[in-house]
């Protein structure tokens, strides 16, 4: 879920909540409310399964990674934890609250021990939520703002044994900033708040969200210069959802095969 990593410190920014348009009757094929439905699934002991394909463009056409694939375990009304292995290398984080380990094969470590607790070094790389290019399914008031913006929405494939809709639309940077403050940039940054944020989502009879596509573009800001010439970088973040509320509890690595990391000296 970091495979754009490579333009380091890009966050998807937009400004308030304004002119959103309503729901077309189209978009009502799906009964059962979203955002309720999403909610009733964040228990403790309980998750959803995830592949994620991120697509990237630096002005050399667009790239598709391999899938992160894993799983997110929810409680208390939130995502709690997640488990996710990265491609390419195989690379395993498990992050439960503020502590995260990870298992990359093609490092050396002491004899026995697989993993690494990266957390007080690298507090940043956990990211509990339920989250496709910045439109955060599991909080209600953003899930509720991504809905407002929808344009069309009809019957469509078969997800993970369960009949979807498809429901698309289109918003702002600046409409999800009202929602998501902490996305919101430097204000030299601020003028692109109406670039869009296209996307997609396939939700099922149910309510639950099988599928989410997302794509946006964003200023090269900071790293002028690196997209030869074209002037921003390209996202695309494709998300699959399978088995909601499997029961799932995700712990920890055996201290045993744990040790800390050490950064290189200078």
């Amino acid at each position: 879920m970091r495979k754009w990593a490579a333009v380091a410190g890009l966050t998807l920014v937009g400004t308030t909540l304004h002119g959103l348009p309503a729901p077309s009757a189209a978009a009502t094929v799906s009964a059962v409310d979203p955002v309720a439905a999403i909610q009733r699934q964040l228990v403790k002991g309980r998750g959803v399964r995830v592949v994620e394909y991120d697509t990237f463009n630096d002005g050399d056409g667009w790239r598709r990674f391999k899938p992160t694939k894993g799983v997110i375990g929810f409680g208390d009304g939130k995502v709690v934890a997640t488990d996710l292995v990265n491609q390419p290398g195989n690379v395993r984080d498990i992050c439960i609250g503020k502590r995260q380990w990870q298992h990359n094969p093609s490092q050396k470590r002491p004899k026995g021990k697989k993993w690494v607790n990266v957390s007080e070094i690298l507090p940043w790389l956990c990211t509990l939520h339920l989250e496709a290019g910045g439109l955060q399914l599991d909080k209600p008031d953003v899930l509720a703002a991504v809905l407002a913006t929808t344009t069309s929405g009809q019957p469509s494939v078969t997800y993970d044994g369960v009949s979807t809709s498809i429901h698309q639309g289109v918003m702002s940077f600046r409409q999800l900033w009202a929602v998501r403050p902490e996305l919101h940039p430097e204000p030299r940054d601020g003028e692109y708040g109406e670039w869009p944020i296209e996307w997609r989502l396939w939700i099922g009879t149910d309510g639950l969200v099988r599928r989410a596509w997302v794509k946006w573009r964003q200023p090269e800001g900071r790293f002028k210069g690196r997209t030869d010439g074209q002037g921003w970088f390209g996202f695309i973040d494709d998300i699959r959802y399978s088995d909601w509320g499997m029961k799932l509890t995700i712990k920890p690595p055996p201290p045993s095969q744990t040790t800390a990391l050490k950064l290189p000296k200078a």
